[in-house]
């Protein structure tokens, strides 16, 4: 009975590879023309990470995503955690533009664990300056929010899937546009002790539109493998990214726990050359850094992580977050 149990979840698993790699390498052929690099998507805030913990480790986070963010890195993972988990972050962000995230997972049982997230982005407002460089008078700003909900679902004890469901507004002005999108996930326990390896297909969707003009979304395919060492303290994750607007990039990061209080976090993503922190959506090539602190209080635990980012010419930005997990 176990065998053929056994075997069904193997082939469930091939089929499910089969599936996601086969959708993104068509994806791929039917896109290369049409998108080129940054600025050929839409709803690009879609690819600005989210929690410190993530963003310090270089943004390689697909096969370690054990923690309520990972309703955005890989719905998979969500299945890791041991409780359920609050998180709202705060960015200190490019000049006037705000952006804060607010996160939240929880367990209903051994093999199910529901997720839900709340991205919102502001620009504030600029003059409206008419093509004789004068100001009209009017104000213009940019608006976005996506609300994600998640699950995960455990297949065996080595497989887990996951998947979130993405709605998505934008405001452009006085012209608004939505649309909805998903993330695939899955969550592969090796048969070598710590060594977990995953995929993760995020913005699968029709694309958004404004004023009958569409953009297709900024999908990525990720592939991702963790391993843990030193007791579990120390955690390395290595992920390639094949996103539809951009190159091809590498990321390796990693933390380390000392007392199961205190962490340390770095992290670097590298595009093709030697990089220096080049301007990019979201984040760029280059090196992150982060740190955090976890305390026991009420049976319960508290955690505050922080991640440093440089956006080039546009000076540096702070990512800061509180967790309660319970």
């Amino acid at each position: 009975m176990k065998n053929g149990i056994s075997k069904t979840l193997l082939r469930t698993f091939a089929v499910s590879l089969l599936f996601v790699l086969s959708t993104t390498f068509s994806f791929a052929q039917n896109t290369t023309t049409t998108v080129n690099g940054p600025g050929t998507t839409g709803a690009v805030a879609l690819e600005i990470p989210v929690n410190p913990r993530a963003i310090a480790m270089g943004q390689a986070f697909t096969a370690v995503a054990d923690d309520s963010s990972a309703v955005y890195w890989n719905p998979a993972g969500l299945n890791q955690m041991q409780g359920s988990e609050l998180l709202a972050e705060y960015d200190v962000f490019i000049n006037t533009v705000t952006y804060n995230y607010l996160n939240g997972a929880f367990r209903l049982g051994n093999d199910l664990t529901m997720g839900f997230g709340l991205k919102l982005l502001g620009s504030g407002l600029e003059n409206i300056i008419n093509s004789s460089g004068a100001a009209t008078g009017g104000t213009f700003g940019e608006t976005y929010y996506d609300i994600d909900i998640a699950a995960a679902y455990r297949l065996s004890y080595s497989l887990d899937i996951g998947i979130t469901a993405k709605y998505i507004t934008e405001t452009l002005g006085t012209t608004s546009a939505s649309t909805f999108a998903v993330d695939l996930g899955l969550m592969y326990k090796t048969p070598i002790p710590h060594l977990k390896l995953a995929l993760d297909l995020q913005n699968l969707g029709p694309g958004i539109t404004f004023v009958q003009v569409s953009d297709p979304l900024p999908m990525i395919f990720k592939i991702g493998a963790a391993y843990q060492m030193f007791d579990d303290d120390f955690t390395m994750d290595l992920d390639v990214d094949f996103p539809n607007d951009n190159v091809v990039s590498t990321s390796l990061g990693g933390e380390y726990w000392y007392k199961n209080t205190l962490v340390g976090r770095l992290g670097y993503e590298f595009q093709g050359s030697i990089d220096q922190n080049q301007l990019g959506v979201g984040g760029e090539a280059g090196l992150y850094l982060g740190a955090g602190i976890k305390v026991s209080l009420f049976k319960t635990y508290f955690s505050f992580d922080y991640a440093w980012t440089d956006q080039g010419i546009l000076g540096s930005n702070h990512h800061f977050s509180l967790a309660w997990y319970f």
